[in-house]
């Protein structure tokens, strides 16, 4: 038999259920109004409202009752009267709803990381982040929460942050997102009075190289429109004449007839795009006009959801159905597909594809920038191999042209080409 709280009594009813209830001075001029319990001692809810219940306080006056919980704190937290409208269903959520401001009080008092997490939520520097962007923050703030919740933003040392950015060195690409979220929630606290300094900053920094995904090159194109599905067609068009991101691709509207631009907002950035139509992607819209909104479609007419679309995209690549088994496909095909995926060549590769096009053609990095809505560091970076040839050709050119004095100078004047008669 379980020990029972102090007040906490059994009722059983003639249907032989055992019920539960707070009954603090039962039978004595103070007798409250008894509180039902939820559930029973096997139920961990049960022993919260026991521990909830002890440090109620309830007043007897001329207009009924009046409640309230006093936290350890000392604080009181009005309640709603428990047989009023929303009975002990609203009287529970306003007990729950005081128990979480308790703790982020403290929270807020002792300046903990909990407590700067919640005021950077509620910041516009957050709130205007993309959706995109929120979401990847969102992983790392529940990270930092786990380590350091309850823990004073100003008590974490050097040491410390080092630690937790070094639990996550098998995955270089989180340890580096891991610690720049971590840099930049200490800053927004420094001048609101959670800590004096970035410790952060003295961290080392991660050793991790963005690698791009392969850009596409010309029998990979010729593979996969001889063998994909159709319907995965038009959206590999679409990213190579736009240079966009597979989240702004898929849900394309169709450009009005006669448009000379595709306009969009960026969904990682929030960024408005502005990507003049070149007259090849202009045609190849033309020949796949279809009247809906949608750019993108499936075969049977309903828009591709960015979801749908890598599920067809992965299935037709691998072979595999939905049950996990093999697919009808043609060995050709299947070899084809195969080709393609041992090479390495995604989606995002297109976008490669597009920001050595327009680089090749002499765009600068700002103008290549401004289309593929990249910054200007990361298109020098995709940049590296255009570069690297475009040196290599006209060093060659120079060579060409200063060639006959070079020639003289190095094997003397008169001295026939080798292999000359």
């Amino acid at each position: 038999m379980v020990d029972l709280p102090r007040y906490v009594k059994a009722r059983t009813k003639p249907s032989g259920r055992v019920f539960y209830y707070y009954e603090r001075y039962r039978s004595t001029p103070r007798e409250w109004p008894r509180l039902p319990l939820p559930f029973g001692p096997q139920a961990p809810e049960f022993w919260l409202r026991c521990r909830q219940y002890a440090e109620l306080d309830a007043q007897r006056t001329d207009a009924g009752w009046t409640w309230a919980w006093v936290a350890p704190s000392h604080r009181r937290h009005p309640l709603p009267d428990p047989r009023a409208e929303g009975g002990m269903e609203a009287f529970w959520r306003a007990l729950d709803t005081a128990a979480e401001r308790e703790k982020l009080g403290d929270a807020e008092d002792r300046k903990t990381f909990a407590a700067l997490i919640a005021l950077y939520r509620e910041h516009a520097i957050y709130t205007k982040l993309s959706a995109l962007t929120q979401r990847d923050y969102e992983r790392h703030l529940r990270l930092i929460a786990e380590f350091w919740g309850d823990d004073p933003v100003a008590d974490l040392t050097t040491v410390d942050a080092q630690k937790a950015i070094d639990s996550f060195q098998a995955t270089p690409a989180v340890a580096r997102y891991f610690r720049a979220v971590l840099s930049r929630l200490i800053a927004f606290g420094i001048p609101r009075g959670f800590a004096t300094a970035n410790v952060v900053e003295a961290t080392e920094k991660v050793a991790h190289e963005v690698d791009p995904h392969e850009p596409w090159p010309d029998w990979a194109f010729e593979t996969f429109f001889e063998h994909a599905r159709v319907g995965l067609h038009l959206p590999v068009y679409s990213a190579l004449y736009t240079g966009q991101r597979s989240i702004d691709v898929i849900p394309m509207h169709r450009p009005a007839v006669g448009a000379n631009a595709i306009e969009m907002i960026a969904r990682k950035t929030g960024a408005a795009v502005y990507v003049p139509i070149h007259s090849e992607y202009r045609e190849i819209l033309t020949r796949t006009h279809v009247d809906h909104p949608a750019l993108h479609l499936r075969e049977d007419g309903t828009p591709w959801t960015l979801g749908a679309y890598r599920t067809a995209w992965q299935r037709d690549f691998t072979s595999i159905n939905a049950k996990g088994q093999p697919t009808t496909a043609s060995p050709a095909k299947k070899a084809a597909m195969q080709r393609l995926r041992e090479g390495g060549f995604v989606f995002h590769g297109l976008r490669k594809n597009a920001v050595n096009m327009l680089l090749e053609t002499g765009c600068t990095e700002a103008e290549v920038s401004a289309i593929v809505e990249m910054s200007e560091q990361m298109v020098r970076h995709y940049a590296r191999d255009v570069n690297k040839r475009r040196l290599a050709v006209n060093a060659m050119k120079k060579l060409e042209e200063g060639w006959a004095e070079t020639r003289r100078n190095l094997f003397g004047p008169g001295t026939a080409t080798r292999g000359s008669a």
